[in-house]
């Protein structure tokens, strides 16, 4: 056997498929992003996709990864697969993925056989010939006030953990941050004199530190449950009732038995959410879309643009209270009138 054979000797070519060795170059792959400083955020959903495709294939009668075994795969997501199964706090029955997460499966598999294809372990990808699938854009779930006053509502401040629950909705609803960026705030993030949280580059999704204002009315429950925890500066500022630290989907168990408590059952509930509810109401209360590109650290203004069109009918009140031509001809109109009035 020539080197070359020997290589690929654990690979099956041809144009009916390619067989690869998951278990094998999976594990591969995600070190090779590691060592590219992948985020820890990204090399979570490449391993979760991966390991998601590699039970589904393995459970099947496949010899080899065609082309329509993944176009099956994708068929599977849309149609059969239940919502949130893999997701401790979120499963509901539900069956079929939204075409954006279907996608972003797509895109992930994609950048996995691109990689297969550039070590040399495959000749061509399969996923090549997979289209992606027509999303319905600028849709997303928001709360409704009521929503969110009666989760706040929720939460026992008599408590600690009520306490620090309700905060964490006040800091949601108030600074519109990610569930990690949250979750991972040190005391000596908030400025109490400035009134803004500094968001570090390390727990940013985009590796990018950004500050971001927070009401006076939010800085006070903060003081009172940081003054409660007798904590310094470098210790995370939520914890249960241990002392350890409060973690993500912990706080999202927790959201659901309040929205269960209290009734709010339309939108998914959830940190992203009140992400959403942040963004819609400063834009409606006329909030600039540059600043809140701003606030939400984006990196790019695509997505803002998503809010300022699901806000399409509050702009356009906006517009005419703001126009430069009302403003400029009409109310000229007017002064020239009530100068013709005074006149006479």
């Amino acid at each position: 056997m020539t080197k070359k054979e020997a290589k690929f000797s654990f690979v099956t070519r041809g144009k009916k498929g390619v067989k690869v060795a998951l278990d094998k170059h999976v594990p591969q792959f995600l070190d090779s992003k590691r060592i590219e400083k992948r985020s820890p955020k990204t090399l979570e959903a490449y391993a979760q996709v991966l390991e998601q495709f590699r039970k589904w294939y393995e459970a099947g009668s496949y010899s080899e990864i065609t082309t329509e075994v993944l176009r099956e795969y994708i068929e599977y997501l849309t149609f059969n697969k239940t919502k949130w199964d893999d997701h401790p706090t979120s499963p509901n029955g539900e069956k079929g993925l939204s075409p954006r997460t279907v996608n972003n499966v797509i895109r992930n598999m994609r950048i996995f056989f691109n990689y297969l294809v550039r070590e040399r372990i495959i000749t061509y990808s399969p996923m090549n010939a997979v289209s992606y699938q027509a999303e319905e854009k600028d849709t997303f779930e928001v709360f409704t006030d009521d929503d969110v006053l009666r989760l706040l509502s929720a939460p026992n401040k008599r408590v600690y953990t009520g306490r620090r629950d309700y905060c964490m909705m006040l800091v949601l609803c108030d600074c519109g941050l990610r569930i990690k960026e949250l979750t991972n705030l040190r005391v000596y993030d908030i400025d109490f004199k400035l009134r803004q949280i500094v968001v570090r580059a390390e727990i940013a999704k985009t590796n990018t530190t950004r500050v971001v204002p927070v009401s006076q009315r939010t800085l006070k429950e903060l003081e009172k449950l940081i003054a409660y925890m007798d904590v310094g500066p470098g210790d995370y500022v939520w914890l249960t009732q241990f002392g350890e630290r409060y973690l993500g989907d912990t706080f999202g168990k927790m959201l659901k038995l309040y929205a269960n408590r209290v009734g709010v059952s339309g939108p998914r509930v959830s940190a992203h959410t009140f992400r959403h509810y942040f963004a819609v109401k400063f834009l409606r209360g006329g909030g600039d879309p540059m600043a809140l590109a701003r606030i939400l650290g984006h990196t790019s203004l695509n997505m803002t643009q998503v809010y300022v069109k699901y806000t399409g009918t509050d702009l356009r009140e906006q517009h005419d209270k703001a126009s430069p031509v009302t403003n400029l001809i009409d109310s000229g109109n007017e002064k020239k009138r009530g100068k013709r009035r005074f006149n006479k």
